[in-house]
């Protein structure tokens, strides 16, 4: 198949041509597409292979020119994606914190407010273990005493940011009547915290941690425990779907 081909092919699957004849502009969209797909292509190999290197060899002794290697890229281009290392292991953690997100709805209308926080216990404990993000904490904790900015690109980029989505969710759940009012700062976090006990601290001291029988028995006690805090009478019950339009 020729390049032009490949070009048509891309045109057509994307709606850009309509009666077949392809003037120079489309051609040009067509090969634009291709292009930002290779670069995002690219980027993913480049974010796996920096995460298996950093997860065996460490931050320190990981080689930008290796991991350039294992993701069949040249090094020019890896610094045309990240301009260093520090940018690249952020670009990791945004990377696995996004993941957390694309696994919760965007929005929670229809949802008990159980339901929801099951969801996200859940999500968590895929983007710790499945994730490897507890691995990458142990990494982090190593690599303390000779490069401290790692753990405070965890925090604040990964930690912070999604305590901040929850803390959203959980005002929006206030205002619909699913939890009383309180400090849902801090509400949140002592959610987040009872999970940790079961889906964090346990994988930090074991290479071999993996999810166990009772985990979700255990997940949906830390739920039920915030919702016996927090909760209303409504935090179960089905809400009605706003067909107002507003």
């Amino acid at each position: 198949m020729t390049k032009l081909k490949i070009f048509d092919v891309l045109i057509e699957d994307n709606n850009l041509c309509k009666d077949g004849m392809h003037s120079e502009g489309k051609v040009n969209l067509g090969l634009s597409s291709y292009r930002r797909s290779v670069s995002e292509a690219k980027r993913k190999a480049i974010l796996q292979a920096a995460r298996d290197h950093f997860l065996k060899n460490g931050y320190s002794r990981a080689a930008m020119a290796d991991i350039a290697r294992d993701a069949d890229v040249s090094t020019a281009t890896l610094y045309k994606h990240f301009s260093s290392k520090d940018d690249l292991f952020a670009a990791i953690v945004e990377d696995t914190y996004l993941r957390l997100g694309v696994a919760l709805p965007s929005d929670i209308d229809g949802l008990t407010a159980r339901e929801f926080f099951m969801m996200l216990a859940d999500a968590y404990a895929a983007q710790q273990i499945e994730g490897q993000m507890n691995k990458l904490f142990r990494m982090v904790i190593a690599e303390v005493p000779t490069a401290p900015h790692l753990a405070k690109t965890v925090y604040q980029d990964g930690i912070v940011r999604a305590y901040a989505y929850l803390q959203k969710v959980a005002d929006a759940l206030v205002a619909r009547g699913d939890l009383k009012p309180h400090h849902t700062a801090d509400g949140v976090r002592h959610l987040g915290g009872m999970l940790k006990e079961y889906i964090v601290w346990p994988a930090l001291f074991s290479q071999e941690f993996s999810r166990t029988d009772d985990m979700k028995k255990n997940l949906e006690l830390c739920v039920d425990t915030y919702l016996a805090i927090y909760g209303t009478e409504v935090s179960t019950k089905r809400p009605e779907k706003d067909t107002s339009g507003n």
